[in-house]
């Protein structure tokens, strides 16, 4: 069942993750991480008058108005709909609890209409499953609950209110819309189910409450548990918490301020994006919630890249969220493979994710990222706890030499898409290994244990001089010995050949790429192979604006002819090339790229991947953990400079 691809808005706790559509529709629930299980296929709640076959309307119908927003400084949405034809308004309240996996959908039911009316409330939901006799359902009478289930993963469904009707299977979702639920079987090999409650007669501008918990358990006997406690506590008592721990949460971290409140309201949302992104049971960070299942558009997202961590952590670090970066890195340390380097993606369990090929940029930055943490929190027992971890990474970078250019060797860009030799990769090789040195001198090791990764580093970035700068034109460019075309013939004349991996596999390859890539700012934001203002990179990062900036709606695309998503311009590229601004001091342009990207985020106050160049209008991914870090990154830099 293909989803929206846009989610609207998130709420969680760092253990479940929920997504929600502009109308309130539940998309998605996470659990037991923030990346899988994805526990629904469809979850829709409704309204009908009772005694009226066919009267119910899902709140997400074309017929209902629809208003959406956080409560401020908070993961609470409140969303407004209104159905004037049926003569109701209903403000729902969406929120986790912090320290309990369940999800409230609290309820102020209105009637609106100048006659008193009989309501009843109905849900439809139907669990996520790729085999449709594994996703199970059952009525539970003692706790008039619904539950659907499967091995280790219990989702109930309940009220405060004792069920009126229910049905499993069967076309529940039809029966949901007559209303009229037929519960011959309380437990069966169906994932669809429909339950009801009566809400009783609603006198002319009368308001009633009605509250709908979805909790997770990993068996039965906990779950029914959860079911009693939860009622226990009440809705109320979850809602005041749940507000409580946000503001304390926002208290705790840094505080920014501009004095712009558009700014600083961005700022504050990116820290609960950051707390909703992160895995508080692994310490693995999200990428972004899950928006393309079936791969219908793209390679997925709800998993951690390290390079993303890496670039996320510096924001997390900036931010004053020190614990949340060091159950990071141990989370990185332990999913280190056993010849030093990490992989393309994982989940946030730890296991790794599907892959297509190694990228060697994820080794070297999350060896810098390590050195970066420390110098924010100054302890001296985290480069202890990760020094075996580094002395691993460091020696597969060295190993990872090509021996005929002096450059990593080929591996996939950052952008995923060509397998080759890649300056971005290089600067980050070159600032991994620079990282390790680093380290070691703080910790006092013999220079025996980091000469050669110094004399390495300092080979890299000759190589990167030799075969990326083009002096008569003024440039590097990005790529050598790269696949172009990954499906067949290298579509160039100036190609050669080259091994591929040990068992001596050859392939194809073009000698260099030409392309105007905006990583190519990574020479030297982040990764201090040049100064920012050595004149290589500005003449660079001239050709980059001059090329890449999207005509009309303004914004940095990733490099020339991008076609993914209609080749838009990205908030994080934007920001990238900000920075780099930020450093030379060009701080106008800097604020000019950093309010285009504040003018990028939703109407929820979340940052997209992408802006539509036609439109304007945030695109894609919503939201991107990686776009939030870059805007704490050069938010906090012009503060700092003290030009906001």
């Amino acid at each position: 069942m293909q989803k929206s691809y846009y989610n609207n808005a998130i709420v969680g706790n760092s253990s479940m993750l929920v997504c929600l559509s502009e109308k309130s529709e539940l998309l998605r629930l996470f659990w037991p991480n923030i990346d899988y299980l994805q526990q629904f296929d469809k979850m829709l709640c409704g309204i009908f008058i009772k005694n009226r076959n066919g009267s119910t309307v899902w709140l997400n119908d074309q017929r209902c108005e629809h208003h959406q927003e956080y409560l401020q400084d908070s993961n609470i949405v409140k969303s407004t709909i209104t159905n004037a034809a049926d003569g109701y308004q209903v403000i729902l309240y969406d929120f986790v609890h912090p320290d309990r996996d369940v999800l409230v959908r609290r309820f102020e039911i209105k009637n609106i209409s100048n006659e008193q009316k009989e309501l009843g409330f109905v849900t439809f939901s139907a669990a996520t499953s790729a085999d449709t006799d594994i996703a199970c359902s059952l009525f539970d009478f003692n706790n008039e609950a619904l539950i659907h289930y499967r091995c280790n993963n219990y989702i109930s469904i309940f009220s405060d209110n004792p069920a009126m009707q229910f049905q499993i299977g069967n076309n529940a979702n039809e029966a949901a819309v007559n209303t009229y639920l037929f519960g011959k079987d309380d437990i069966g090999m169906m994932k669809d189910a429909a339950v009801s409650w009566d809400m009783g007669r609603f006198a002319k501008n009368e308001t009633k409450y009605f509250n709908l918990y979805i909790t997770a358990s990993s068996n039965l006997k906990s779950a029914k548990n959860v079911i009693k406690e939860v009622r226990k506590i009440g809705a109320l008592t979850i809602f005041n918490e749940t507000e409580q721990y946000w503001k304390e949460f926002l208290h705790k971290a840094k505080s920014l301020k501009s004095g712009n409140d558009r700014l600083d309201i961005l700022y504050k949302r990116s820290l609960l994006v950051f707390k909703l992104m992160y895995d508080k049971k692994s310490g693995g960070l999200l990428a972004a919630p899950e928006v393309d299942e079936y791969f219908t558009k793209c390679g997925r997202y709800a998993y951690c890249w390290g390079r993303d961590a890496a670039f996320i952590t510096g924001a997390l670090d900036i931010a004053g969220l020190n614990d949340c970066v060091d159950h990071f890195y141990k989370w990185a340390v332990s999913i280190q493979d056993e010849d030093g380097s990490w992989q393309q993606r994982y989940h946030m369990d730890g296991n790794l994710a599907p892959c297509w090929g190694l990228q060697i940029d994820e080794t070297g930055t999350l060896l810098w990222g390590m050195l970066n943490h420390y110098n924010y929190v100054k302890k001296i027992e985290f480069l202890q706890f990760v020094w075996n971890s580094v002395v691993a990474g460091a020696e597969f970078l060295i190993k990872f030499i090509d021996g005929d250019t002096g450059l990593p060797k080929p591996s996939f860009d950052l952008w995923e898409e060509r397998f080759g030799e890649h300056a971005y990769s290089s600067a980050a090789v070159y600032a991994g290994l620079k990282s390790a040195v680093e380290i070691a001198k703080i910790l006092g090791k013999s220079d025996k244990q980091y000469v050669k990764w110094d004399e390495h580093a300092k080979n890299i970035k000759q190589a990167i001089i030799k075969y990326f700068w083009k002096e008569d034109y003024k440039r590097f460019i990005r790529s050598v010995r790269v696949k172009l075309n990954g499906w067949g013939p290298e579509p160039s004349q100036n190609t050669t050949m080259i091994e591929i991996n040990p068992k001596g596999y050859m392939r194809d390859v073009t000698l260099e790429d030409w392309k105007v890539d905006v990583s190519l700012v990574g020479l030297s934001i982040p990764f201090d192979v040049f100064d920012a203002n050595d004149v290589m990179i500005k003449d660079t990062v001239l050709l980059i604006e001059q090329v890449l900036t999207s005509e009309g709606i303004g914004g940095i695309k990733r490099y020339e002819n991008d076609s993914y998503i209609g080749g838009n311009p990205w908030v994080l590229t934007t920001l990238w090339v900000a920075l780099y601004h930020t450093k030379t001091g060009n701080y106008a342009k800097a604020k000019e790229y950093l309010y285009w990207a504040a003018d990028s985020k939703t109407e929820m106050g979340l940052l997209p991947e992408q802006r539509n160049k036609y439109t304007g209008k945030p695109d894609w991914v919503i939201p991107l953990t990686w776009s939030h870090a870059m805007y704490v990154h050069v938010f906090s830099e012009l503060i700092k400079a003290g030009v906001l």
